[in-house]
């Protein structure tokens, strides 16, 4: 377990608080074959994000290997349109539900006892191309719709055709 330093205790503590009731996190009992240390990163408005330590986890983990956009590819398909939007999917990774056989893998420590996720968590090999993987299969048949990671680009030739496209992925 990594010390947390004591001026952040207090805020990390309210975030295993919301990250329970928000059912993102649950208590883990029993025994584990992986325990993770619990990282802890200020973001820009001052919150504490927790962050796994998965580099053990992620050297196991079998990776399904879905293939990447790059923004080149996005560039070229960019510019059809006159009219864009740009949505960013609030904590992406979190959206996309753990199956209950996977959520050992992030098992992690606090001084509060065990924890373990049951959504996506940041820091997973897998978790880009998982979430990318899915955003695909959401946005397929969405014209006009381009996703790179929690960022979906909207075009269209006029506000009606960006409007439609905008309300269908929406």
């Amino acid at each position: 377990m990594r010390r947390i330093p004591l001026p952040l205790e207090d805020a990390v503590g309210r975030k295993i608080d919301e990250l329970l009731k928000r059912d993102v996190i649950e208590v883990k009992s029993g025994p584990t074959s992986w325990v993770s240390p619990l990282v802890v990163v200020g973001k820009a408005n001052g919150e504490p994000r927790l962050c796994l330590d998965l580099r053990r986890v992620n050297e196991a983990v079998l990776r399904e290997h879905h293939p990447m956009p790059v923004v080149e590819d996005y560039i070229a398909r960019l510019g059809r349109g006159n009219i864009w939007s740009k949505l960013d999917v609030k904590e992406a990774f979190l959206q996309i539900e753990l199956a209950e056989d996977s959520r050992d893998l992030t098992t992690f420590i606090t001084s509060r006892g065990l924890f373990r996720f049951k959504r996506l968590p940041f820091g997973l090999v897998t978790a880009p191309e998982a979430f990318q993987k899915a955003m695909d299969e959401i946005l397929a048949g969405c014209d006009g719709a381009y996703c790179y990671l929690d960022d979906i680009i909207i075009e269209g030739k006029d506000v009606n055709e960006h409007d439609n496209r905008l309300e269908k992925v929406a």
